[in-house]
């Protein structure tokens, strides 16, 4: 036999049968808004009508006891003692069966908190029903639905009758949907800022790292540079372009009395507008066929005696004579090349 009932939450109206009543006690789960309630307290039939009162057992008419006829004398002689007549018993009336008490049976007493119980009947709401739904719900006016029931005091939980049905678990309603919030978004002018800061720290770098060579580029920038390196405690060389620094003029002899004793003379100009490091010279002595016999370089502290004088470097548009004393050994020399480099 088939019935309807109406979820007291949603006011949803599904079918179920008998044998889903029986398999969990009455309690259901509601398939719309997932709230499990007894059934029997607004069960109907399947065409929306009340369930019929329940049968009571007929009990049986009392057969009228016939009167006795009379006794004759000879009857009444014989009987000495009248038999004591003990009343038919009467048919017992059968217990009328009561409707099952709506105690929340195990599994469901903690609904709120597990999805997954063992005595839940889910009902689907795709299950064809009748045209006429029944007697519509009434809602109160206070609200959408009707106000939940409050939980009742936490009674120990009974023993879990044996079961009498298997039921098929479904997959667990899923929570409350949450709203993905919207994306935080940064300002502009909180990007135009950090741009900013992130093009002038590059700058800088390249200025502390590149510093030599911006200063030899661009000499008119070598005044803010020493600022800033005095206070960063860095050092910053001299200008150096071998474009700009030039031989003018240059002389071998040999000494009077000694083959192996050379003299070097020469004159090197700075043609630059600013001030630039001294360079490395290079000798190289050949033979007659231009071949390279013997090379040697000589930095600044070789050719020069004054510490001082190869730290402040040449003086812009300066000429500078110089002299250097060679020692050979064994050489037949016929010529020279010379060279600056840094």
């Amino acid at each position: 036999m088939n019935y309807r009932t109406t979820c007291p939450r949603c006011a949803s109206v599904f079918r179920l049968g008998t044998d889903q009543l029986d398999a969990a006690q009455g309690w259901v789960q509601c398939s719309v808004c997932g709230g499990a309630f007894d059934a029997h307290p607004n069960l109907l039939m399947e065409d929306g009508s009340p369930l019929p009162p329940p049968e009571l057992p007929v009990e049986p008419e009392p057969v009228p006891a016939e009167a006795p006829a009379a006794e004759t004398p000879a009857e009444e002689a014989m009987v000495t003692e009248p038999a004591a007549i003990e009343p038919a018993p009467e048919p017992m009336a059968e217990p009328v069966p009561e409707p099952p008490p709506s105690v929340m049976p195990v599994g469901i007493a903690h609904r709120e908190h597990a999805d997954d119980l063992p005595s839940i009947i889910l009902i689907d709401p795709d299950i064809p029903v009748a045209d006429d739904p029944g007697p519509l719900p009434q809602f109160h006016a206070a609200g959408l639905y009707p106000p939940l029931p409050e939980k009742a005091a936490a009674a120990p939980p009974a023993p879990a009758p044996a079961p009498i049905a298997r039921v098929e678990y479904a997959t667990p309603l899923p929570g409350t949907a949450r709203i993905a919030s919207a994306p935080r978004r940064i300002k502009p002018w909180v990007w135009g800022i950090a741009s900013a800061l992130l093009l002038v720290s590059l700058f800088a770098q390249t200025a502390y790292f590149l510093r030599d060579t911006l200063v030899s580029r661009f000499p008119e920038l070598r005044p803010g540079f020493e600022q800033a390196c005095a206070m960063l405690g860095c050092t910053l060389s001299l200008p150096h372009d071998t474009s700009l620094v030039r031989i003018l003029g240059s002389d071998l002899q040999a000494e009077p009395g000694n083959a192996n004793q050379l003299r070097l003379t020469l004159t090197l100009g700075n043609h630059a507008t600013h001030a630039q490091a001294w360079p490395v010279l290079v000798l190289t002595l050949t033979d007659r066929r231009d071949r390279p016999q013997a090379r040697r370089s000589f930095a600044p502290s070789e050719y020069l005696s004054d510490p001082a004088r190869v730290a402040a470097g040449m003086t812009a548009a300066t000429e500078y004579p110089l002299t250097l004393t060679l020692t050979t050994r064994d050489l037949t020399l016929a010529g020279y090349r010379l060279e600056v480099t840094y």
